[in-house]
Order: structure tokens, then sequence, then C-alpha cells
């Protein structure tokens, strides 16, 4: 057995090595932080007993608009299949009849009036469910369409439909590239469909056989594998919402029952205390109901809250982003869960002008860009990786915890100035890698050293306190 947790652990550091041979990443990412912190190793059995036994392993990923278009969420949903089998891409939803912006990989179009609610809008006009997303029609025509950009894998063949089972709801008709779904069970509020393998779109329409129906409501759907194994990420991220949107979600313990997730990471923050660079009194209250709630639908779930990145809000740094780590790691022992450090791990104070430099953000200074989406999905799987590793190297171990960052002060203006900062990590998990250098060739540019290792100029710059792009030949470079 021992032999066969050394093979794992091999395996998933050179995967870890693999992925960080794809990406670029600011100078400012503290990798040796990069893990799951917890305070009792039994947060996370669930999550590191179904990904080692390789079953089905499904992970729920409650957030906001840094989930919603998809690029984080479906960065770790390939690189987590990539280890434990594709099942299915979990929870999808017809945006434009909620009059949100379509997914990365996915869109849709509608005919016929709806109204909605989304969780961000409170209180909701219409029950919400897990999906924080929900859409009513009275229109018996009305319809919509979800069109993939790349078939989903041929595997991905049940459509789970969310829905309002009242008597007076229209019978939805459901086809993939106009062939007829087959409904396989209909149990309460939810409906489960067999699909024709390799579709690209998904057709829904309304059916009335009686009188007495007269509208539908939608609450979300959900698309996985039909022999229930591999890996299936579901993204339940609604921009603009906060962690008290998850209080006001009615029908949420129903569906995330049924999802039946093994990881539950909790991702809010960014709206609670960006506009104000205040965390609410009632804050740690709210978070607390929060991990209550989802307990209570999943009471099996390992649950990982994760904290915010440095953000600048109308070029103002929001300091905040470190009251709110803090906090979020308190309640996070406090309340049995596991904790990712994001902001430590993005690079702490000031961090942003650096990813803003690396172009991996939108002009806002708040929302990574789609790369910077899909650097944080790598970042997050390998955190995951590393915390599993770390568990069958230490079998007896009772935490994986680093001391909070001590950031560099200005003293005469009180607030921090500087990215670099002090931590104290768990002596066990780190593990120093060597000095990476280059001595420099005649013909030899900046740029194209800085390629040759994928990192940017600036990194590299920054790295051996270059002020220009000039080298000469001989000159000895430190990589990282």
């Amino acid at each position: 057995m021992k032999s066969n947790n050394s093979i794992i652990v091999v395996c998933l550091l050179l995967f870890c090595s693999l992925i960080y041979s794809q990406s670029s990443e600011p100078s400012c990412i503290n990798n040796d932080f990069n893990a799951i912190q917890f305070k009792n190793p039994n947060v996370l059995s669930a999550f590191y007993t179904n990904w080692i036994s390789k079953n089905k392993f499904s992970v729920l990923h409650l957030g906001d608009s840094h989930l919603q278009n998809e690029n984080l969420p479906n960065k770790c949903r390939h690189l987590i299949q990539e280890l434990l089998g594709d099942g299915g891409i979990g929870l999808i939803q017809p945006f434009s009849i909620v009059k949100s912006y379509n997914a990365s990989f996915y869109k849709s179009t509608h005919t016929g009036d709806w109204e909605y609610s989304k969780s961000y809008i409170l209180p909701p006009k219409l029950p919400l469910g897990v999906r924080g997303m929900t859409a009513k029609t009275v229109d018996e025509k009305a319809s919509f369409q979800i069109t993939f950009n790349n078939s989903p894998s041929s595997q991905n063949t049940i459509l789970t439909v969310f829905y309002s089972n009242a008597s007076e709801s229209y019978e939805p008709i459901i086809k993939a590239d106009s062939i007829a779904a087959e409904l396989i069970s209909k149990t309460g509020d939810i409906l489960k469909y067999r699909l024709p393998s390799n579709f690209n779109k998904i057709q829904f329409s309304l059916h009335k056989s009686n009188e007495n129906q007269n509208q539908f409501i939608l609450y979300g759907m959900s698309l996985s594998n039909f022999d229930e194994t591999g890996a299936i990420w579901h993204n339940a991220g609604v921009g603009a919402c906060q962690y008290k949107s998850v209080l006001f979600e009615d029908k949420y313990e129903e569906q995330a029952t049924y999802l039946n997730p093994d990881l539950i990471i909790i991702d809010y923050g960014t709206n609670d205390f960006l506009y104000t660079n205040l965390i609410p009194d009632q804050l740690k209250s709210e978070i607390e109901q929060v991990i209550a709630k989802v307990k209570k639908a999943n009471p099996r779930a390992s649950i990982i809250l994760t904290s915010s990145q440095d953000m600048n809000y109308k070029r103002v740094n929001i300091t905040a982003s470190k009251l709110f780590s803090q906090m979020v790691k308190t309640i996070a022992y406090e309340n049995q869960c596991g904790f990712w450090d994001w902001y430590l791990v993005s690079g702490g104070a000031h961090s942003m002008d650096i990813w803003q430099t690396n172009k991996l953000t939108m002009n806002d200074g708040i929302h990574l860009n789609g790369k910077g989406s899909e650097l944080k999905g790598i970042l997050l799987i390998e955190a995951l990786k590393k915390s599993i590793s770390y568990l069958l190297e230490n079998p007896e171990s009772k935490e994986l915890n680093f001391e909070e960052p001590i950031a560099l002060v200005n003293v005469e203006t009180d607030t921090a100035v500087a990215v670099k900062v002090e931590v104290v990590p768990t002596k066990a998990f780190v593990k120093r890698s060597k000095k990476i250098t280059y001595k420099v060739k005649s013909g030899d540019t900046l740029g194209e050293i800085a390629e040759k290792f994928n990192i940017t100029i600036v990194a590299l710059k920054r790295q051996n306190k270059l002020r220009n792009n000039k080298i000469k030949p001989n000159q000895v470079l430190f990589i990282k």
C-alpha cells in the first residue's frame, strides 16, 4: 500500500510540473504556500478519499463573477478530468433567459418572454436554486437553445433539469441536435433525460397538454456522465453576488443534495467589501450561516473557503482584502473547513499591479481576464494536489497551516507598499527548489531569454534588478 501511495505522489508532482511548464505567471505568486490549509485533516476526508479512489468525484464551486464566465471553472474541470476522467460538465445555464453574459465555451439564445431572478438581486422575486439563477415564462411557445463551441464528451449524455413540478407547469420538450431526449426519471422537481452522443446543441421547448398548465419555471440544468464515473465540476458562479446570496436560495438544499458533491468550494467575498473597503460587521455571521446551510445539504462533503485577491477599485488599493483573508481563515478553522489563501498565493498587498503589468487582468483592477483566470485555475488544482501529496506523505500530521504574512510597511504613511512577504510555513510541507540560472550568449536578447524560460520580461528584470533591457555575453541571469 505504501508503494502505491508513493507512485501516486510521484504522478501528482509530475503533473504539477507539467501544467506549470505550460503557463506563465507573475513573479509575485507564492508557490511555496499554494496548498489547502487545515487545522484538522478530517475536514478534507471526503475530498481526499474520493480523489485517491478515482471513483466518481464531484465538485460544487459556489462564487461570483470570477466564476460565472467559466474561464476559471472550465480550466479546473479540464485539469482534474485529465487525471480522474470526464464525469461531465456539471451545471449549465441558458444565460440569455436571465439576461446575462454567456459562458466561455457555450452560448444560449431564446424565444418568448421570460422573467428572472438572480442571487445578487435580493430578496429574489422567484425562488432560487443552487445555480443562483431562475427563469419563468407563461408563454407556451417560449424556448431556448444552448450551443457548445465543441461537442461535449460522448459520455456526457445525462441531462438533469431542475424545475417547478407544479400542476400548472408546461411539459418540457428536449432535443439534442434535433434528436428527442429520453425521459429517464421524474422525481419531485427534478427531471432526468438521456441525450444522444456527440451533440452540439440542446434545444428546449414547451408543450401544453391540459388547460391547467400556464407557466414554466427553470432553476438550472446539469450535464453529466452516463456511467457515474470520472470528475465533474459544477460551476454555480453568479456575477455581483455576495455570501448572503446563498441564504436566499430556497431550493439549494434539495438540489445540492441531488448533486452530492465530495468537495464544495465557497468562493465569495469580493462584493462583500470591495466598494467600502471595510469588512461589514455582520459578514462573519453570514459566512457561518452559509457554511451551516451547505453542511446541512451535504454533511459528508469537504468544504474549502477562499480569500479574495488584492484589488484596486477606482485606482485605490483595497486594503480590506488582507483583513478578509485573515477573517476567513479563522472562520474556516472554527467551522471545520479547509482554507485556500488566494490573497497570499496571488502575491498579497499591491500584487494586482503586477498582475496588470503581466496583462492577466481586466482594466478594472478587480477581475482577471481569460489568461489570468486560467492561471488561477491551474494554481487551484495544484493546491488541491499538493494537499493530497502532503496527506499521503504525512499521515500522522494534524494540520497544514501557514503563519500570517508580514507585509513591508512604509513607516511614514503606515501603509503596505511592497509585494514581498515573510511567511513561516509548515516545515514538512515546503520543498525549496534550486536556483535556475542562465549564462547570456552572444546575440541573446532579454525577450528571447524570457520566452525560452516561459516568464515575462518584467519578471526577469525584477529577478535580476535590471533597470533596462541591456545584457552582455557571459552575464549570469537568475531565472527563479
